[in-house]
């Protein structure tokens, strides 16, 4: 397991009096107890915004230690075994998760706090973080999307724009390749690449559809064989697989990908709003959009994958509850929140905070405004299904499998994942 610790050292405690988002905490010169908090997360890019945040945290409240551990192999399951084991960080990232482990009794109740008053109702009430029944088990901090990033200046070099339709898109990959540009970067090697293909083209076709698609499955009222969108998305991937770097995909990584992307080497990639930051290292002048996935001939199915992204929760065991909920406030707090989402290249979750942080937000906040996108995808799936779903990509692509058995083995992996979904 891969770990990376950030530790603040405590300072020099003098007299003063701290209230934030109704939370007072009175320090006195030698008395105050210093308090060690554990935050666990695997937002690796993220690493030198927290670094930033918890210095600026420490210098307010100096009895305050935040550990950062960032743990990016199979997070999920670290967290699991941990739960297990009862060493429980006391603020942790429980991802797509969230509600299994809330039904374990793992998280505080943050509905009702103060300082949720700053995050947006459309983050706060979003399914990954709010249940139905108002309890409230994370605290959203971002938005992210997932898409199709394309290099604008290799588009308008052969007369492309951006495709409303299938058969568009098919059009501009024929033109790319007889140009003898690389359609699409892959970085396969890094097996979670995979996924994000697929939910980009599932927000069209499965879930821009029926939102409720998920609800529909656990009653018994659909499956994976009977959705025609879930072939449609399995053939996207496919198409995109064989119009790319399709020989040297599964040996490529992730950074590889973003590197042909940044050079100009692909004309395309397909990836999360997070993967910004790692391309504009390599290349700072490289001229980006994103995009959505076409499904059809029918320009409305095309929906962007839009959704409230990172969010951290409380041990509902944690001895130091209070310092935790001064560490989620000051997270809300206009300024950290412009410093979080500046760093990390992401929409604000926090009211009235808007970050330019690239001329590419444009193309997102065009298909957010226009309403053309689609906030469910993957936020709702049981946990064990999630490990299932990402070996029958790989099944697919290398033709291990039919796509009618993958059909049938996903149907029967969800049924089982959400008889287990509690922790």
């Amino acid at each position: 397991m891969k770990k990376i610790w950030k530790k603040v050292l405590c300072g020099v405690l003098s007299l003063s009096v701290f209230t934030a988002g109704g939370l007072e905490v009175t320090a006195l010169a030698g008395e105050q107890e210093e308090i060690t908090l554990h935050l666990f997360h695997q937002k690796q890019e993220a690493q030198e915004a927290f670094a930033q945040i918890i210095d600026r945290f420490h210098a307010e409240y100096p009895h305050i230690i935040v550990e950062q551990e960032i743990v990016t192999n199979d997070p999920a399951a670290i967290l699991k075994a941990r739960l297990a084991t009862g060493e429980i960080p006391d603020i942790f990232q429980g991802s797509t998760d969230t509600m299994d482990i809330a039904q374990g009794g793992y998280m505080m109740d943050l509905a009702g706090e103060d300082f949720l008053d700053h995050i947006t109702d459309e983050a706060r009430l979003d399914s990954s973080f709010t249940d139905d029944e108002g309890h409230t088990w994370a605290m959203p901090v971002d938005g992210s999307c997932e898409g199709i990033f394309y290099n604008k200046d290799i588009f308008a070099r052969y007369g492309l724009s951006v495709p409303g339709t299938l058969s568009e898109m098919k059009q501009i990959i024929e033109t790319l390749e007889a140009e003898g540009v690389t359609p699409f970067a892959m970085g396969f090697k890094d097996a979670w690449t995979i996924k994000p293909v697929s939910l980009v083209a599932a927000a069209s076709a499965v879930y821009g559809r029926d939102a409720d698609w998920d609800s529909g499955k656990d009653g018994g009222e659909t499956s994976f064989a009977q959705t025609e969108g879930w072939s449609t998305v399995f053939e996207l991937m496919k198409m995109v697989y064989e119009h790319g770097n399709t020989k040297t995909a599964f040996d490529t990584d992730y950074n590889g990908a973003c590197a042909m992307l940044a050079n100009g080497e692909a004309a395309m990639m397909i990836n999360g709003l997070w993967a910004l930051e790692p391309v504009k290292e390599i290349n700072p002048d490289v001229n980006l959009g994103m995009m959505a996935m076409p499904v059809s001939e029918d320009e409305k199915d095309t929906k962007l994958f839009q959704f409230p992204d990172f969010g951290l929760s409380i041990s509902a065991s944690t001895e130091h509850p209070k310092e935790g909920k001064l560490f989620l406030e000051f997270l809300t707090r206009p300024e950290i929140a412009e410093l979080w989402c500046s760093t990390s290249k992401l929409f604000s979750a926090v009211k009235g905070v808007s970050v330019d942080f690239d001329p590419m937000a444009d193309d997102v906040n065009t298909y957010i405004e226009s309403g053309m996108v689609c906030t469910q995808v993957d936020r709702g799936w049981p946990t064990a299904f999630g490990a299932e779903y990402e070996s029958a990509l790989s099944n697919y692509l290398l033709d291990l499998d039919s796509l009618e058995n993958i059909m049938n083995t996903l149907d029967l992996a969800w049924e089982t994942a959400r008889a287990a979904s509690q922790y």
